[in-house]
């Protein structure tokens, strides 16, 4: 006959491979079963709470954590699971002190130096989000979404040759990552190295014809280029996929008033006026082409 400690740990397998799969309601009975067969079941105590936390039960997951933790303090499952329910529920410090138990406890727990360092730069500590992603990263050296995330923050400080640096070692990786791609044609463009930039924005939109953000860059780029046409073009297909964007319709307006299209500006930046009636520049922007035009009609007669 099976003892019920041999029991528990059955049924917390069981659990846990459904949890794999989705199975929710399955997975708590076996997760619950588990326990009732053996209150000190750790890694089921941790699975339950890791169900509960997903499904929002934020302060009951807490609860389990923290039984677990009592239970045994060594289990790092714990203490980091601790800290993604502390996330989920807004409470950051408490987060970033469980993540950094979990360390403590295996410094080669790899989930938990990335936790920490997502939320370091959530809170945008970035010298030790920095450190934090390093640290992970000489455990899992080709990470994509951490690599990235270095790439990002070194571009938010203005460190342009890092930010490239972790953006290329991304593309190596994913040569379909379209945000690096994004973010390497910005670096361009700061570079003023215009033709390369578009190259990248163009491989993304070739990609995803409807990633609107690389069109909008591809615009600035043809912008820099002093080719209207196409930039307003982009800006078009933009304006017809999303009417509520503000500043792209306002810079198409400009783009069509330097194009010698004041009509079409003016008709652009009516709408937008009363759309948005408390914007002063979109009412100096009308404002300004109206008075041209009329001045404009006046020298002619």
């Amino acid at each position: 006959m099976i003892d019920k400690r041999s029991q528990s740990k059955i049924h917390n397998n069981r659990g846990f491979a459904l949890l794999m799969a989705g199975r929710n309601p399955a997975a708590r009975s076996e997760l619950e079963a588990a326990i009732e067969h053996d209150p000190g079941n750790v890694p089921a105590l941790t699975n339950l709470g890791y169900l509960l936390d997903r499904q929002g039960a934020h302060d009951e997951a807490i609860l389990l954590y923290q039984r677990a933790i009592g239970l045994n303090p060594a289990y790092a499952v714990a203490h980091n699971n601790l800290g993604l329910a502390y996330m989920n529920a807004g409470l950051l410090d408490e987060a970033r002190n469980a993540y950094e138990t979990a360390i403590r406890v295996d410094p080669r727990y790899a989930v938990a130096l990335l936790n920490l360092a997502q939320l370091y730069q959530q809170q945008a500590q970035l010298t030790e989000a920095t450190e934090a992603y390093q640290a992970y990263l000489k455990l899992k050296p080709n990470d994509v979404q951490a690599l990235y995330n270095l790439g990002v923050m070194h571009l938010e400080t203005g460190m342009l040759e890092h930010a490239a640096s972790f953006l290329w070692h991304v593309l190596q990786l994913d040569p379909n990552h379209g945000a690096a791609r994004i973010n390497l044609g910005a670096i361009l463009l700061k570079r003023h190295q215009v033709d390369q930039a578009i190259r990248m924005f163009e491989a993304v939109v070739e990609q995803d014809p409807e990633c609107l953000l690389a069109r909008h860059h591809l615009a600035l780029a043809r912008l820099m280029q002093r080719d209207l046409a196409r930039a307003a073009a982009e800006l078009e297909l933009i304006l017809s996929r999303d009417r509520t964007s503000v500043h792209v319709a306002n810079n198409l307006a400009l783009i069509y008033r330097e194009m010698g299209h004041p009509g079409q500006a003016i008709e652009i930046l009516r709408r937008l006026a009363f759309e948005n009636p408390h914007s002063a520049t979109i009412r100096q922007n009308l404002a300004l082409l109206e008075s041209s035009l009329t001045s404009g009609e006046h020298r002619g007669g």
